[in-house]
């Protein structure tokens, strides 16, 4: 198998969080499309994946998966045990529920703010204050109703990590790039980042780090 990916990318952070976790090696070879050079858009990897997007994986079949998430279950399928989204099809549909809230309404808005702020962006997008502000206040929503489905779990889903941990965790790698960094006014939450922020599965090296900062004046 082939993972084409960008390690400064929150969809390929979900998938190495993912992975240390479970404590399964890469089963795949990785192979880097460099988004700061445009190689994304380029006629053979727009073959793989018309969007133009990472992480893509390829199996050794040839069938191309597009979407972190679908990676994560088609890996899940060949190596279930741990279970990284649940046992039971109840446990699978509630961790998948919560999972596809922080996608969308928390990577979603960061998203819709990323398009107006970053100059990456800006050259398609354009630049509204209005969108940025819109962007921001429906993310204070979702996470209003995020910090009451956490509760008092010590992981977003329950008492054991699963991909809405991973999700959420690597959002937050990236919220600075947006000015939107955790805030304490949602104690569940950012009990839980203080906590899962520890964990080896999270500790990303240095020259990743350097990559994701420098995305901001890009």
């Amino acid at each position: 198998m082939i993972l084409y990916s960008y390690p400064a990318s929150p969809n390929t952070r979900r998938i190495a969080i993912y992975l240390k976790e479970k404590g399964l090696k890469p089963p795949f070879e990785e192979v880097i499309i460099d988004l700061m050079k445009g190689e994304q858009h380029s006629p053979d990897f727009l073959k793989k994946n018309p969007a133009g997007k990472v992480p893509t994986l390829e199996t050794d079949g040839g069938v191309l998966i597009t979407q972190s998430l679908s990676i994560v279950e088609y890996l899940e399928e060949l190596y279930p045990s741990p279970a990284m989204i649940g046992e039971s099809p109840e446990e699978r549909a509630r961790v998948k529920s919560i999972e596809r809230f922080i996608d969308i309404e928390v990577m979603g808005t960061m998203g819709i703010m990323a398009q107006q702020k970053m100059p990456l962006y800006i050259e398609r997008f354009g630049a509204s204050e209005a969108v940025i502000a819109y962007g921001r206040k429906r993310q204070q929503m979702a996470l209003q109703q995020l910090d009451k489905m956490i509760g008092d779990n010590p992981f977003v889903a329950g008492d054991r990590p699963t991909i809405a941990d991973f999700t959420l965790y690597a959002i937050y790698e990236f919220a600075f790039l947006v000015d939107a960094e955790l805030s304490p006014e949602y104690p569940n939450i950012y009990r839980w980042h203080q906590a899962f922020s520890t964990r080896p599965s999270v500790q990303q090296d240095q020259q990743d780090k350097s990559k994701v900062a420098a995305l901001k004046n890009q």
